[in-house]
């Protein structure tokens, strides 16, 4: 695969390098890991790659709606005013103007390390302007500017269009880039099936062109310089680029401010944080506060809170500039969370903020939890202005409600949404009969469908750990899922844990379904400790009418498609690998790197699928080691 989208090198390739081949694109990496690349972090790049196609085409089409809108006014002006018009002059042709054009986008990664993703966003994404490539490391830029040549995506051919030839709606010479060749108009293309194609030649599944695209050269640029300081570099409105990729080596707190004043509105920042010990532990309360402005919390949802404390600190750096989120997708992946959220100036909006933004009271036994929202939007029967109130105290005491032990203080963090269903539900379409172009592309089709259907409720339990808290047996999910939805409520997986149960009932009914279940699998109190806390959940009335008998819908969560929507790792020793640096040993494969890498753990075997319907995987989340002081203080 490699001779068919390499340029041969001058010289061969140096024995100090190795080829490494992901998707299309082929890279050479230093055997001495002077230049940082994580094998694990395959799946996040491919499903960067398909998210930012994804966006791409929706925002082709919102751009050629909203011109034919203005099209239909001015047409429907010219109609008006026809008769009282003077006789034209001959002069310039404005044919031109009536062509709807495609804008092409500009891509800023900035921490690049190999240049493997910004390559790959080259190829693999149509209407690519450029990618602009950064990294603060001599070597890693060195490694960049070879594997930029090897690829035939360097600067040989740089764009001198200027920014004024990119525009929607504007005459560039007829030009747009498609998956043949650049240059042709969207009308002019007949090979294009599907809508939102413009001019890309599609396949036989109507899809946009992945791997290799003609015509790439001059379409990576290196940069070697600060992150921050490119970014800020492109905070000017006409400067500004349409997707910030940040995949920093632990946090990307740091770099937020630079991000969100660096794209331009509606564009697209892709997010990757894997200081999972700090956002989803409860070890380091005051790191992640210095880090995302909130504490972690100490439960079985911890990854959702930390995904939620990475959004807060998105929405709180936006909101200085007048400008507000919409998150697309937010995946607890592995050991790291990736978001991907849209950026847009709106001060209106803005004002909303803090009815999404609140703090988490958790109990420090059942961890049940109570939400207080920092603000509320009071929509009056009458007019369209809203009135923006405090909200008023929702927490009942300082314990536990239902179990009266003492609550932990969880955040701030985001409350809102973290999954637009509608756009989950593009990119399931986008990968649709491309598993070879994607290699996860199995995991990346389940992830999907589980971000299409979660609730936008904020957390999450698992039956194992609820019976935990009354010291039973546990219930079997098909009669926790069917006394939900015989009562009434929505219920859905999470995509951050194997067995949850995500749902919008309160938790007083969780906790009866347990003790309905209890009745006929009684506990051994003689097994219970006086004073525990498990005494008190046991002790309480039921209060609402649980029916186990199996619901219709049960065959969604038990049976349904055969999808892996939670896959084992592939590999022992699958997590974060050793930070780049200089070493002395011989390393031959990606394997060896992988084999010291941090946060090992073993793999429980394969993913399960099959007749059950989804992989009923009951691992444990990776181990996540504390940070040593060098990391800590480069994580400040």
């Amino acid at each position: 695969m490699s001779s068919a989208y390499t340029n041969p090198l001058p010289g061969g390739i140096p024995d100090t390098h190795r080829e490494h081949t992901e998707s299309r694109t082929t890279i050479l990496l230093p055997k001495d890991h002077s230049a940082f690349l994580n094998p694990p972090q395959q799946f996040n790049r491919d499903l960067s790659v398909a998210v930012i196609r994804a966006w791409n085409e929706r925002r082709i089409e919102v751009a050629e709606t909203a011109w034919k809108a203005k099209q239909a006014k001015k047409g429907k002006n010219k109609a008006a005013v026809e008769g009282s018009a003077p006789t034209p002059v001959a002069g310039p042709s404005n044919e031109g103007n009536s062509r709807f054009q495609v804008r092409n986008i500009r891509i800023l990664e900035a921490l690049s390390a190999t240049g493997l993703r910004s390559i790959r966003y080259a190829k693999e994404i149509p209407n690519v302007k450029v990618v602009l490539a950064n990294d603060l490391s001599p070597s890693a830029c060195e490694a960049m500017k070879m594997n930029v040549a090897y690829n035939g995506v360097g600067e040989e051919e740089p764009d001198t269009q200027g920014d004024k030839a990119d525009q929607v709606g504007e005459p560039a010479n007829g030009e747009i880039e498609t998956g043949e060749a650049e240059g042709k108009t969207a009308e002019s293309e007949v090979e294009a099936k599907r809508p939102g194609s413009y001019g890309m030649k599609v396949d036989e599944h109507g899809n946009l062109p992945n791997g290799r695209r003609p015509n790439c050269k001059g379409k990576v640029r290196v940069n070697e310089g600060d992150a921050c300081a490119l970014m800020y570099s492109h905070r000017d409105p006409k400067s500004r680029v349409e997707v910030v990729d940040l995949d920093p080596y632990g946090t990307a707190a740091p770099f937020i401010d630079a991000a969100v004043s660096c794209v331009a509105d509606g564009g697209l920042i892709c997010v990757t944080c894997t200081d999972t010990a700090v956002f989803a532990g409860s070890q380091y309360p005051e790191k992640a506060y210095a880090n995302y402005g909130g504490a972690s919390v100490n439960a079985e949802y911890c990854h959702e809170v930390g995904l939620r404390l990475v959004l807060n600190s998105l929405a709180s750096a936006a909101a200085r500039y007048g400008r507000c989120i919409t998150p697309l997708l937010s995946f607890s992946i592995d050991f790291y969370v990736r978001l991907f959220v849209t950026v847009d100036t709106a001060p209106v909006r803005v004002k909303e903020v803090a009815s999404n933004t609140g703090v988490a009271f958790v109990c420090s036994h059942c961890q049940s939890w109570e939400l207080q929202p920092f603000g509320r939007v009071i929509v009056p029967d009458k007019g369209t202005n809203k009135k923006f109130k405090c909200a008023p105290k929702t927490s009942k005491g300082a314990t536990c409600e239902h179990c009266d032990s003492v609550q932990h203080l969880g955040g701030p963090l985001w409350l809102g949404p973290i999954q637009d269903h509608d756009f989950a539900e593009r990119c399931l379409k986008s990968i649709e009969g491309q598993q070879g172009d994607y290699a996860t592309w199995t995991r990346m089709h389940g992830m999907l469908t589980i971000a299409k259907n979660e609730l936008d409720e904020p957390f999450y339990f698992s039956c194992n750990k609820m019976s935990s808290f009354f010291r039973s047996i546990s219930a079997p999910t098909s009669k926790v899922f069917s006394a939900l939805l015989n009562a009434g409520y929505k219920v859905s997986r999470s995509h951050a844990l194997a067995g949850s149960i995500k749902t919008d009932a309160p938790r007083s009914f969780v906790h009866d379904i347990m003790r309905e279940f209890i009745k006929t699998n009684p506990v051994r109190m003689d097994k219970v400790p006086e004073g525990n806390p498990a005494r008190v959940l046991l002790a309480k009335e039921q209060t609402h009418e649980v029916d186990f008998t199996l619901h219709e819908d049960i065959q969604k969560f038990e049976k349904g498609e055969k999808v892996v929507f939670y896959q084992n790792n592939p590999l022992p020793n699958w997590g974060p690998a050793a930070r780049a640096k200089i070493v002395t040993g011989k390393v031959d494969t990606v394997a060896d790197a992988v084999r010291a890498a941090e946060g090992k753990r073993k793999a429980e075997g394969g993913a399960e699928e099959g007749s059950e319907g989804e992989a009923e995987v009951r691992e444990k989340r990776p181990k996540v080691e504390a940070p040593t002081e060098e990391e800590e203080a480069m994580n400040m």
